[in-house]
């Protein structure tokens, strides 16, 4: 997890996830994701919601083992209600990459222009940064 202070922090089961303001939500993924987590995960970040008008997700896959179909289908089916504005995964092997493009995506098809969830990759947490910094300025930008 980042240096930043966290507003909000939540441990489901192996997993982290947490709200920096004004709207970044962390995310790290290890070892094989449970149905169980994923649902803790979602509760966590509708909770998110409820504090801020949009959020990026900065997503830290390095120790990811497994992504089951199970897991997947919990985590879409509040992804597609979930003001995500954009989405940086970093540190993720090529297998995280994929599981993470093929969730993603499912959930962001009918997201278009500034409420679209574009998904990026980066090699570190300043890299993510700089990508998410961007992004806010596009949808700042757009809302304008």
């Amino acid at each position: 997890m980042p240096t930043a202070v966290m507003f909000k922090s939540h441990q489901c089961g192996q997993q982290v996830t947490s709200l920096e303001l004004p709207d970044i939500v962390h995310l790290r993924l290890q070892g094989t994701v449970t149905v169980e987590e994923a649902k803790s995960i979602n509760e966590a970040h509708l909770e998110y919601a409820q504090d801020v008008s949009h959020f990026f997700y900065m997503i830290n896959l390095e120790d990811l083992g497994d992504l089951p179909a199970a897991a997947r289908r919990e985590a879409s089916s509040v992804l597609k209600v979930l003001p995500v504005r954009g989405t940086v995964v970093c540190n993720a092997p090529l297998r995280a990459k994929v599981l993470a493009k093929l969730l993603l995506t499912a959930a962001s098809l009918f997201r278009k222009g500034e409420e679209g969830n574009p998904i990026l990759f980066a090699d570190s947490e300043e890299e993510a940064r700089a990508l998410i910094d961007k992004r806010r300025q596009h949808v700042r930008e757009a809302a304008a």
